[in-house]
């Protein structure tokens, strides 16, 4: 890599961490009775300004339509979960990812935090909240993702947010994992 792409690649890298990280004012917080304290960011972005495609997929996500998310993406579209781990292919492959999900956490739901679209990519940021079957608390993790588009569908869709803060708050141990 080049001295120059090296350094101009630093400011972006870091300007991208500052805007993924959640402000103190825009972190859930729980109080003595481990009810969530929402606040409102000073940086809230209205869901009219995000893309299309992004308050699409977040409407079918709330609503657990695995038909309608599923046909975002293109035929050989992906979709990773980069948390727990699985990848899912195609619109099929989708359809199965929003149906295990719906299944193995009750109120899940995408709360927009902002968005933005370069090109062909988009990023948006977002609140993951739900309530795994079975745990004794809910969770509300900040969470990323980042879509490619080819044309009008999605070509790759890679989700990030923290494990360890899901299980965490959901009281379960580390180790746990959802049943295959």
């Amino acid at each position: 890599m080049k001295r120059s792409a090296l350094i101009t690649g630093l400011p972006l890298g870091l300007a991208l961490s500052l805007a993924c990280a959640p402000s103190a004012s825009a972190v859930p917080a729980l109080d003595s009775g481990t009810h969530f304290i929402h606040h409102q960011s000073h940086h809230n972005h209205q869901s009219h300004q995000a893309p299309r495609i992004v308050k699409t997929w977040l409407k079918a996500w709330n609503d657990a339509d695995a038909q309608r998310l599923g046909s975002l993406f293109t035929g050989d579209g992906r979709y990773t979960d980069h948390a727990f781990g699985p990848t899912f292919t195609g619109p099929a492959g989708v359809q199965q990812w929003v149906a295990n999900t719906h299944a193995g956490i009750a109120d899940v739901r995408g709360d927009l935090r902002w968005a933005h679209k370069h090109g062909d990519e988009i990023v948006f940021s977002w609140y993951f909240s739900g309530h795994f079957r079975g745990a004794p608390e809910g969770f509300r993790v900040p969470a990323v993702t980042v879509i490619t588009l080819r044309g009008n569908k999605i070509a790759t869709n890679d989700d990030y947010y923290s494990h360890a803060d899901v299980l965490a708050q959901s009281g379960l141990p580390a180790d746990w994992q959802p049943d295959a």
